[in-house]
């Protein structure tokens, strides 16, 4: 079990997205009784087994954050909200600068008349760019994408606010990660719910490299960014270590899973973003957080595998009892 002494009170931005579900899971079970901050109460609640306290808040108005955060008064907050822009009738630029670089200024803004002690934000692997790895937390950003343009901007938001005003910030930045409850539209769960489900999957050639991080490895990342003592102002990796080609890992998991489905391998265009590889150095994390990756891949594809046979078995069940 985790070790959350360190947290007296702690804040959750995007509790229920897939990273915050897991995380406030793991904080719950570590002792501690996280106020879920959300623009849906309904759905914070929906998403998690316990009876937590949710706070109404919008993190596109600045006095909403502000009354929000004087009300709840937490000294430690993570900040998992953000977007992708998919789907966003505005364009994934503009909704990803104002669901990624504009929330985060105005938290960070507010954040600053509380009593926070450490404030967490979630970057991506997306801010490198197409470089060779492993990637460290020296290079330069060369990020292309809309998401990872946006997380850049807000990676050095934060560290101009750590260096100005001292904002106690750390910029918590990892690979891809997978695991249990990941949307369907990310490779890794997209796989192995057609695997699992015997659905043809179509993907391009696959020969982009990924490091893939398990979830529950993430989470404990996240909290040790947390509790660390001395890390404001950095900027840490979360990663394995390891780059795995896409086409191997399909490969393994309907292996893994006896999938008698087609694996369409080729069968689409990558899409630009996808062309280059991931591949993280960790170290400043193993030095700074005393935190390495525990999870491999093996293992944490099996999980997930089995994850995602239960949770169609408990579908099932639903739909003929209705």
């Amino acid at each position: 079990m985790l070790d959350l002494s360190c947290l007296e009170s702690v804040a959750v931005t995007g509790a229920s997205g897939f990273i915050g579900t897991h995380l406030v899971r793991a904080l719950v079970e570590g002792g501690c009784r996280p106020v879920m901050l959300t623009r849906s109460t309904a759905k914070a609640l929906a998403t998690h087994d316990h009876a937590l306290e949710c706070a109404r808040i919008d993190l596109a108005d600045r006095d909403s954050i502000r009354e929000t955060l004087s009300r709840v008064s937490p000294a430690t907050i993570l900040h998992l909200a953000g977007t992708r822009g998919h789907h966003d009738p505005r364009g994934a630029s503009v909704a990803c600068m104002e669901g990624n670089l504009d929330t985060t200024v105005r938290l960070l803004d507010a954040a600053m008349n509380t009593r926070i002690r450490r404030l967490v934000i979630i970057g991506s692997a997306e801010e490198y760019g197409n470089q060779r790895g492993p990637l460290d937390e020296t290079m330069p950003l060369l990020a292309s994408s809309d998401y990872g343009i946006s997380k850049v901007k807000a990676t050095s938001h934060a560290l101009e606010m750590h260096q100005t005003r001292g904002c106690p910030v750390v910029v918590v930045r990892p690979f891809s990660v997978y695991g249990p409850r990941q949307p369907s539209n990310m490779f890794v769960a997209e796989a192995i719910e057609s695997a699992v489900n015997n659905i043809p999957f179509a993907m391009s050639r696959g020969d982009q490299k990924r490091d893939l991080i398990f979830i529950d490895d993430v989470v404990r990342g996240l909290i040790a960014a947390a509790c660390a003592p001395g890390v404001e102002g950095q900027v840490i990796n979360l990663g394995t270590g390891r780059a795995h080609r896409l086409r191997d890992v399909a490969e393994r998991i309907w292996q893994m899973t006896g999938s008698q489905a087609a694996l369409l391998i080729g069968s689409r265009p990558a899409r630009e973003e996808e062309l280059y590889d991931t591949w993280a150095d960790n170290s400043l994390a193993r030095r700074l957080l005393d935190w390495a990756p525990t999870v491999d891949l093996e293992i944490g594809l099996k999980l997930t595998i089995d994850f995602a046979r239960k949770e169609g078995v408990s579908k099932a069940r639903l739909c003929q009892a209705m």
